[in-house]
């Protein structure tokens, strides 16, 4: 007997194995190089990575949006979400304890019935009887496949996706007010030059209307002289339009029309006149096992883990499945004393699935799954090669902007010292107004290039942080 239940559950089991699928499993790639090139005297940390600007007010604005924004209250309520779900699933295998009851009719034939029993006088009578019953039931699934780990493995790493992507999110939010942060303060700088040449533009043009009308000077250089003037005031409106959209754009960072935090901090920087912050290690090489660790890359990773253990789990549904089922019950004829009653039926025993009627979905579904994995395989790819790209192709800008800036100080540095020399000429009489204005204009042109030569470096450096997920810093040993 035991030889024949063996092999009829050896058959089972080679009957349901023979329907399951051949999924072909895309490879994923790797950036691992044969000969890494190391940076040396720096290392590189990813955790709240504008702690390290000494900032005081770009910390300030950071903490604030981080605080309020609300696709980070998103990301951390999916986080939520996800421990909910895994908790569940660790369970999943067990069902619920069922509670039920029933009142039973029943009506027997014929003018009277013959019974020992101590029944009602009505039932004897007209033969109807009503019966009361109470159960209560559970069931136990086994995990003979592992289906319901491979659930919970699922719920894991899709808990571990929730957490990646929030850290994801509070990089993205981080480095957008950081580079907001930075186009204030240029704009704030560029709008204070500007009021300085509107001043030197307005002397010209009102030394070029004299000359003009001397005869020392013609029209079209107190036309051109009018020109300047008005294209300084033109600029210097679409800046203070800019600037106010700026301060807009970190409100809505918060999802509220205004904060007190944020109009401070903007304020003190106008007031302050705050230069740009630069402590960005610049490294001479990308380690390519800080793109594999950014929290999108190993975001999708996770999803890749979450979907195999869920492929895992559906492979299971293939093969018998078997459960363990209870069930205590009571019965009796008078309802009131239904606990009571003399009829107690209790019943245990197993209880088994086969996969034969319902073959052709779950080999869909196997399918689907399947190539569910193969697009978050190529997700996966495509992102992590075009994270390595443009990590390089920041790194290489940031070299750039660095060399641009040197040399834009230089000149910048030059200019200044032209200016100043012309100055105690046109101090001591030696040039007229008309040349000193001259040469200032050119001076303060000299230094809203070099101040945007100063954001730009600012710029490709916030960009690099959010390249790599974090920052470069001086190794302190």
């Amino acid at each position: 007997m035991k030889n024949h239940i063996l092999i009829i559950f050896l058959s089972l089991n080679l009957i349901s194995c023979m329907g399951i699928p051949k999924l072909k499993e895309e490879p994923t790639k790797s950036l691992v190089q044969t000969i890494a090139p190391q940076n040396s005297k720096i290392v590189f940390q990813s955790d709240q990575w504008w702690l390290n600007s000494k900032d005081e007010k770009l910390n300030t604005l950071i903490t604030e949006v981080l605080s309020k924004n609300s696709k980070i209250q998103v990301a951390r309520l999916n986080i939520e979400k996800a421990m909910y779900t895994l908790e569940s699933t660790r369970s999943a295998n067990l069902s619920p304890i069922n509670l039920t009851g029933n009142l039973t009719r029943s009506h027997m034939t014929g003018t009277h019935v013959s019974t020992d029993l101590d029944l009602a006088d009505e039932v004897k009578s007209n033969g109807t009887a009503y019966i009361g019953a109470l159960s209560i039931e559970a069931q136990y699934t086994l995990d003979l496949w592992d289906k319901f780990e491979s659930l919970t493995k699922q719920a894991e790493y899709s808990k571990l996706a929730s957490q990646l992507q929030e850290k994801w999110t509070i990089l993205n939010i981080s480095t957008l007010t950081s580079n907001l942060y930075g186009k204030y303060i240029l704009i704030s700088k560029q709008i204070g030059i500007l009021e300085e040449k509107l001043k030197v533009s307005k002397e010209i043009e009102s030394l070029q209307a004299t000359l003009y009308s001397t005869g020392l000077s013609d029209k079209n250089a107190l036309l051109n002289a009018k020109n300047n003037v008005q294209s300084t005031q033109q600029t210097l409106s679409n800046l203070q339009n800019s600037k106010f959209a700026l301060k807009n754009s970190f409100f809505s960072l918060i999802g509220d029309v205004k904060s007190p935090v944020i109009e401070k901090v903007l304020n003190e920087v106008e007031s302050n006149k705050t230069n740009f912050n630069y402590f960005f290690s610049t490294p001479e090489y990308i380690n390519s096992d800080i793109i594999i660790n950014r929290p999108d890359i190993q975001y999708f990773l996770a999803l890749i883990n979450s979907q195999k253990e869920k492929i895992t789990s559906m492979k299971a549904d293939f093969y018998p499945q078997f459960a363990i089922s209870g069930k205590y019950e009571y019965q009796s004829i008078d309802i009131l004393n239904l606990i009571n009653g003399s009829t107690n039926l209790w019943g245990i025993g197993p209880s088994i699935y086969l996969p034969l009627f319902n073959r052709n979905i779950l080999e869909q579904n196997y399918k689907i799954a399947g190539t569910d994995l193969n697009i978050f395989i190529e997700n996966y790819n495509n992102n992590l090669v075009e994270a390595y790209l443009e990590a390089n192709n920041n790194l290489n800008s940031l070299k750039v902007s660095q060399t641009n800036n040197q040399l834009e100080k230089r000149k910048f540095s030059n200019s200044e010292e032209i200016f100043n020399d012309n100055l105690t000429l046109y101090n001591v009489g030696s040039i007229s107004k008309y040349n000193y204005l001259v040469f200032k204009n050119q001076y303060l042109n000299d230094k809203l290039n070099f101040i945007e030569s100063d954001y730009n470096l600012y710029k490709n450096q916030v960009n690099m942080i959010s390249t790599l997920g974090g920052y470069y810093k001086e190794e302190v040993k």
